[in-house]
């Protein structure tokens, strides 16, 4: 049964000592900062919030599609689902599609993902609508919002004893005072590095992104598509073009993002332990070059046009703040950290992030001690950073490229995402979000759970290297979940099944003895035995 917890507004506690100037300054107007503006000024009417923004207008950055747990926040807590339904595109799942090399029909390729549309909401995210909603929206309850800025100065002194410097475009150089600095900064990590906190996690995991947008894509509802496609399962009810597609190969991933005006969000993300992209050519031209290897991106974008100057590369995606919060500091967003993209779980992150600094501030404002939830959050943010990398990224791009294992991954990921994380912020929106996930006696087990079944995929995938198997199932197979995930006991259904793969796979290949070879074939999605690296 769902809590409701209400927070009903009302003035800042006589015992709080206030700072002369602001009682929080935010840096980064974007999703993580906005929100937390939203959240404070809603609960703290008379409380004194100025935002500085970097940017002039808000650019359509990635982070395009939500998952079921941001969606909870975006709806339940931040209570914008009106905007969502009328500026945004409804997600139809997450689908993947693998193909063989040598074989480039379209009817021939594997197809992972729901035969039906998510029971609960989701999102593919105009990310340039939504941060200026929700800035506009921040602004309209009060807080005052300076724009464009830089930072020029942070001194970090303890709860109502911050200064801020910032100069605006078109101004002076400003001096300012604040009880509390929230760092909602993005990967610029303003605080974490000046308290030389930040720390990369790109030598245990180093990948790397690069994306665009395109505009005339085939899309995979329209005639020609199904033609192409042999007229396509017809247990998929859902519509396709609207999912978040991924295509899928040894090494790599790219996803397809459907946006509102009819363009796509394309990128590619990639282990660089094990592949290379196309490297001449402008970024889009790279892009377009390697989409068009595979079967469904040759079918989508034969005739695409890459959106001119609308394009982003990352080299070593994954970083993490050692803390997120101290004395009259906290950190939200992808300042706080980073992992990867493939499950579409950022937001996720930032959505806990956001919550948890807001509910320190919260107990701040109450005029509540912080010293018991200070040591709560020490170290928090951390530990769920590692729980969640090791239970579902480590080494996950040995086996991404082979069809039947991700079909395990996929049904287990998300069938424990849905039991754990997706459940209980559907429950208990302020209990849940004020803390990380899997930071918890429960979610300590199911972290231990999946990080077991997530190293023996990796084992497997070495082994069917050895033996010539990998990518045995990447043709003329549909693994498609006819039943939807819930936060309810249904999803155990799913889980089940996922197991009993895995388990036959493991009995399958029980004598194989793994190869360990030193570099695997680099672009070729079906890597021959001894082309596996164990990191």
């Amino acid at each position: 049964m769902q809590k409701c917890t209400k927070e009903m507004p009302g003035p800042v506690s006589e015992k709080v000592d206030r700072s002369n100037d602001y009682d929080v300054v935010i840096i980064g107007g974007a999703f993580s900062g906005s929100a937390s503006a939203i959240l404070l000024k809603r609960r703290f009417p008379d409380l004194k919030v100025l935002i500085v923004e970097k940017s002039e207008v808000f650019d359509r950055k990635v982070g395009e599609s939500t998952s079921e747990v941001s969606a909870c926040f975006l709806t339940r807590v931040l209570k914008i689902g009106r905007h969502l339904s009328i500026n945004h595109v409804d997600k139809h799942g997450l689908r993947m599609w693998f193909h063989r090399e040598g074989n480039n029909c379209p009817s021939k390729v594997t197809e992972l993902g729901p035969a039906f549309q998510g029971r609960l909401p989701t999102f593919q995210l105009n990310r340039l609508k939504l941060d200026t909603h929700l800035l506009d929206e921040a602004v309209e309850l009060g807080c005052e919002l300076v724009r464009p800025a830089t930072i020029k100065d942070l001194e970090l002194g303890g709860a109502g004893n911050n200064k801020i410097t910032f100069k605006p475009n078109d101004g002076e150089t400003r001096e300012v005072t604040a009880g509390w600095v929230v760092d909602a900064s993005g990967k610029a990590s303003l605080v974490p590095r000046k308290l030389k906190i930040w720390k990369s996690n790109a030598d245990m995991h180093p990948v790397n992104a690069m994306w665009s947008r395109f505009k005339n894509i085939n899309d995979l509802d329209s005639e020609e598509s199904v033609e192409a496609m042999g007229g396509v399962n017809t247990q998929v009810l859902a519509q396709r073009g609207f999912s978040t597609n991924h295509l899928m190969g040894y090494g790599w991933w790219s996803w397809i993002i459907p946006l509102d005006n009819g363009e796509v969000s394309v990128g590619i993300t990639w282990d660089e332990r094990i592949f290379t992209p196309p490297k001449d050519g402008s970024m889009s031209e790279r892009l377009k070059e390697h989409l068009l290897k595979h079967p469904i991106g040759n079918l989508m974008f034969k005739d695409a046009v890459a959106v001119e100057n609308d394009n982003r590369y990352y080299k070593g995606l994954p970083y993490y703040s050692e803390k997120i919060a101290g004395d009259g500091w906290t950190i939200a967003g992808d300042a706080a950290g980073f992992m990867d993209p493939l499950y579409s779980q950022g937001l996720d992150f930032c959505s806990h992030t956001v919550y948890t600094s807001y509910v320190l501030m919260r107990k701040h404002f109450n005029g509540e001690c912080l010293k018991e939830e200070m040591m709560k959050r020490d170290g928090e943010y951390k530990r769920s950073y590692f729980y969640w990398f090791d239970a579902i990224y480590k080494n996950k791009y040995y086996y991404i490229g082979d069809a039947e294992l991700m079909f395990v991954a996929y049904l287990l990921d998300i069938s424990t995402y849905f039991i754990g994380p997706v459940r209980l912020v559907y429950e208990d929106q302020d209990t849940e979000f004020s803390k990380m996930p899997y930071d918890g006696p429960a979610g300590t087990v199911f972290a231990k759970f999946m990080r077991f079944y997530n190293s023996r995929l990796v084992r497997l995938a070495q082994k069917k290297i050895k033996v010539g198997k990998y990518g045995d199932k990447n043709l003329d197979h549909r693994f498609l979940s006819t039943n939807a995930f819930t936060p309810g006991p249904a999803t155990l259904k799913l889980m089940f099944k996922g197991i009993k793969i895995w388990l036959w796979a493991e009995i399958r290949y029980a004598f194989v003895r793994p190869s360990m070879a030193s570099e695997p074939s680099t672009m070729t999605p079906l890597p021959q035995a001894g082309d596996y690296k164990q990191a």
